[in-house]
């Protein structure tokens, strides 16, 4: 529901020429969601990575840009697919699903989204488990302190502090991999800012 609930917004945003293009998935799974990145593309909008301004949501928004081509490339893409029945690059009746020749390009957008999403693994997350101390406290005051209330409450810091290290490692070394990825294929990813 939620593909055809994107394609929609997508078609929508064609239809009108919109300069850009701002989406929310909710659905699990950055792989579908790259796979819609690269329908998107067809049509006319490059994915450029979080919307701007949405640093502190959980599911952040998605921006993507229309090119200077894109009345051609939906033109194109709609001659090539009448009814619109079959997205292009997808396996026909399987959604946001690549066929293999789709399949490489899926896979460096689904690298750009997974290089941004390890961006977002930043030290706001740290300050939050730091002043888990500070709420354990206020939280205490009422059923009042003891030793084993206050063990608890450090315990449970000490797993968070641990988790998130832990968390750390795995978001340095899937990001390492992804741009490694993207830098193989010659992508460079974040863009640079132009001046």
């Amino acid at each position: 529901m939620d593909e055809q609930h994107l394609l929609n917004g997508l078609m929508k945003a064609v239809g009108e020429e919109q300069s850009e293009y701002v989406v929310r998935p909710f659905f699990p799974g950055m792989k579908k969601f790259a796979a819609f990145a690269y329908v998107a593309e067809r049509f006319g909008y490059r994915y450029m990575g979080h919307a701007p301004g949405n640093a502190a949501l959980n599911n952040p928004y998605f921006l993507f840009q229309r090119t200077p081509d894109a009345r051609e490339r939906a033109a194109a893409t709609m001659a090539g697919h009448p009814g619109g029945r079959v997205l292009p690059g997808m396996r026909p009746g399987r959604g946001l699903t690549p066929d293999a020749s789709a399949q490489p390009e899926v896979d460096l957008l689904y690298s750009q989204m997974i290089v941004d999403a390890c961006g977002r693994y930043n030290p706001r997350v740290l300050s939050n488990i730091l002043l888990f101390p500070v709420v354990a406290a206020i939280f205490l005051i009422f059923p009042g302190y003891t030793t084993g209330r206050v063990v608890i409450a450090g315990g449970i810091w000490v797993v968070l502090i641990a988790l998130y290290l832990v968390g750390l490692a795995v978001t340095r070394y899937r990001r390492a991999k992804h741009a490694a990825r993207l830098s193989a294929a010659g992508v460079e990813w974040p863009p640079r800012a132009v001046a």
